[in-house]
């Protein structure tokens, strides 16, 4: 009975590392986020894109970003976001394209129209800013978090569930 019992783990422990390793996606989108009509302000969404109380130790998050105006978009964490303290309108006049700290994207992201970032588990804001000549007022960002175990904890379960298998052969 304990040997079955071994091998039943064993096999939960290769599950869940196979699990791991393709993850989950996650898709969403916040909407209207303000773009500033002059090239010197910057534009922030009022909410974060996604906060994650499971450490980084644990899980590999991956954020891409995708918009469709022809802005350009960029991504700070938190304290960046409290430093430019934006305005209830979302935007900033604090920070300008060339103050901001980015975490990923920004100014440089405008031909691209997506950005891929690991997040990690510190908390991100969207911001964006106004191209060349442009006349958008709000911008749509699209984003999606695939999530997969760390490496560290599928080769936990790798480890556990081949010595599972070895302990319970040899039980026989």
């Amino acid at each position: 009975m304990k040997r079955v019992i071994l091998l039943i783990v064993s096999a939960i422990c290769a599950i869940l590392m196979i699990g791991g390793m393709i993850g989950y996606t996650y898709e969403d989108s916040i909407e209207d986020v303000p773009v500033p009509m002059t090239g010197t302000a910057v534009g922030f969404a009022n909410e974060p894109l996604t906060e994650s109380a499971i450490p980084s130790a644990l899980i590999s998050p991956e954020l891409t970003i995708t918009w469709e105006a022809d802005v350009w978009v960029g991504l700070v964490n938190e304290e960046e976001y409290k430093r430019c303290s934006p305005s209830s309108e979302g935007i900033s006049s604090t920070c300008g394209p060339a103050s901001t700290n980015f975490a990923a994207g920004g100014p440089d992201s405008e031909d691209s129209k997506s950005f891929t970032y690991d997040i990690g588990d510190d908390v991100y804001y969207p911001v964006d800013g106004q191209s060349f000549g442009g006349t958008v007022s709000s911008v749509d960002v699209d984003y999606s978090v695939k999530v997969t175990l760390a490496w560290p904890v599928i080769l936990f379960f790798g480890a556990l569930g081949t010595g599972l298998q070895i302990l319970g052969y040899r039980m026989r």
